[in-house]
């Protein structure tokens, strides 16, 4: 018999893996605005949380998550805070998104040696109401860098990469290029 605690647990990461699949979904179908930003190498964090917004405010996605508060960047704030505040079941839970352009000296070692290590702390802080998503372009998961940036980041930080997603961004006359979304949560909360 499951107890009150882990079929709330168990709604949670699949309220959260759907999240990401409808993130996910949502950012693929602008491919013109994302080629945009890895031809000139933008963050762009507050479009990010934004669209993020627009996915998950719909009658379909309503049933699985309601978006409670938007906060972050996409608010004009300076300082960390996390993007959305999203209620599952009968709980809050925060949800941040990292983007991370791949040009120039800001690689994936950077992101993950500089940037992630706070936001892999925040996740430890709330463990299990807090998600990351980051989206990594141009990247793809076969890539031996994301590979090891994405192990090495669950073995130094007590987090998990739960899920992953990747999808093409066309640009011609350039040659199409992948992007990598993933969701991230403290280790403990991943079954």
């Amino acid at each position: 018999m499951t107890t009150t605690r882990e079929s709330q647990a168990a709604q949670v990461e699949r309220a959260l893996e759907y999240v990401l699949s409808r993130i996910a979904t949502y950012y693929a179908q602008k491919p013109e605005l994302l080629a945009k930003f890895i031809e000139r190498g933008l963050r762009a964090e507050g479009w990010f949380a934004i669209e993020a917004l627009h996915s998950l405010t719909n009658r379909t996605a309503s049933r699985v998550v309601q978006v409670e508060e938007v906060r972050g960047r996409s608010q004009g704030e300076a300082e960390f805070n996390p993007d959305l505040q999203l209620r599952i079941g009968n709980q809050s839970h925060q949800l941040a998104i990292k983007s991370m352009p791949l040009k120039g000296e800001l690689d994936l070692t950077h992101y993950f040696s500089r940037e992630l290590p706070s936001l892999f702390q925040w996740i430890n802080n709330l463990k299990e109401r807090a998600a990351l998503v980051t989206i990594a372009y141009p990247c793809s998961m076969t890539d031996e860098a994301w590979t090891q940036a994405v192990s090495g980041a669950e073995a130094a930080h007590q987090v998990k990469a739960t899920d992953h997603k990747e999808f093409i961004v066309p640009r011609p006359p350039l040659p199409q290029v992948k992007a990598c979304i993933s969701l991230w949560r403290h280790a403990s909360m991943v079954s």
